[in-house]
């Protein structure tokens, strides 16, 4: 029997404007080449499993990390290396939540501890580590791994600018449904990293540019967060109308609302603040970011 061409199926379907056929998302070991002028880094895309979400308190269960090469000025992703994916004993039972989302269960984890030194090594090779939700995965893998505090990091969620670009979501399966037309359902560190990879390679269909140069783009400025400390109570809703999250605090760090801005927007943030806020009785705490520090846990 003739194997049918599903391909050419597909291509029928998408033309007729009714439907919208994706593929699987097989991973890519080389998106290209750069060029002469060009000048090539390392990246390394990295993802953890853990038993919950507070990074204090939750541990991992599973470290993935992907190397890979990249143009400094292009953003052009070239070759893709292999996950290294390890397993580790958390010391306690996995939550069901975590095992029906991850598939790992206590058995796959007892006994297991990730070698310090393999982890050290992927990342002292990195010029820049990136992850899908950064402000989640750096403080899990600094208190694990204090090398990483050593790196510059950025986030192919907030440096890319998905929804300038209309993709109003910023969900990894989605994104890469809508972005670069694949389905997803993976859920293991290592293939998260290899499908976040495959995004920030695959051009903007509006404009050709590439999400790796936004993400280098914007992982290189330098912002300010601005923390609402001591805010009236009753000022919660004007300034998260204004764009500040609160912030619960740490053993570091005290609660506050906060939000991050350009160096160039300071001025007259802090001019609101003290006219709408504070009222001349108190002032924002101001913390300078730069890729070294940002999305890191408090110190």
């Amino acid at each position: 029997m003739t194997r049918p061409d599903y391909e050419a199926l597909a291509r029928q379907l998408d033309e007729t404007g009714e439907f919208k056929v994706l593929r699987r998302f097989t991973p890519q070991s080389s998106y290209g080449r750069l060029a002469d002028d060009d000048e090539a880094r390392t990246g390394l895309f990295v993802d953890v499993e853990t038993t919950g979400m507070q990074w204090g308190a939750d541990r991992i269960i599973e470290f993935a990390g992907v190397p890979f090469a990249y143009g400094a000025r292009s953003g052009q992703i070239t070759e893709v290396s292999a996950p290294v994916a390890l397993l580790e004993d958390p010391g306690r039972p996995i939550p069901p939540d975590i095992v029906r989302l991850t598939h790992i269960t206590d058995e796959m984890v007892a006994g297991r501890r990730i070698e310090d030194s393999t982890v050290a090594s992927l990342v002292r090779q990195a010029d820049l580590v990136i992850a899908h939700n950064a402000k989640f995965d750096r403080p899990f893998l600094e208190a694990r791994f204090p090398v990483f505090a050593e790196k510059p990091w950025a986030c192919s969620i907030n440096d890319v600018p998905w929804e300038a670009h209309g993709l109003g979501s910023v969900k990894l399966g989605w994104l890469l449904m809508e972005h670069a037309g694949y389905y997803f359902r993976a859920h293991r560190a290592g293939d998260d990293c290899l499908a976040a990879i495959h995004l920030l390679a695959t051009p903007f269909a509006d404009d050709g540019s590439l999400p790796m140069r936004h993400l280098l783009q914007s992982s290189q400025r330098q912002t300010v967060l601005v923390r609402a400390v001591g805010s009236p109570f009753d000022s919660k809703d004007v300034l998260k109308a204004r764009g500040y999250q609160w912030d619960p605090g740490s053993t570091n760090r005290g609660k506050a609302w906060q939000k991050e801005i350009g160096e160039d927007a300071l001025d007259a943030e802090r001019a609101w603040l003290d006219g709408a806020i504070y009222k001349g009785r108190g002032a924002p705490e101001l913390i300078k970011l730069t890729a070294s520090v940002r999305y890191a846990p408090p110190r």
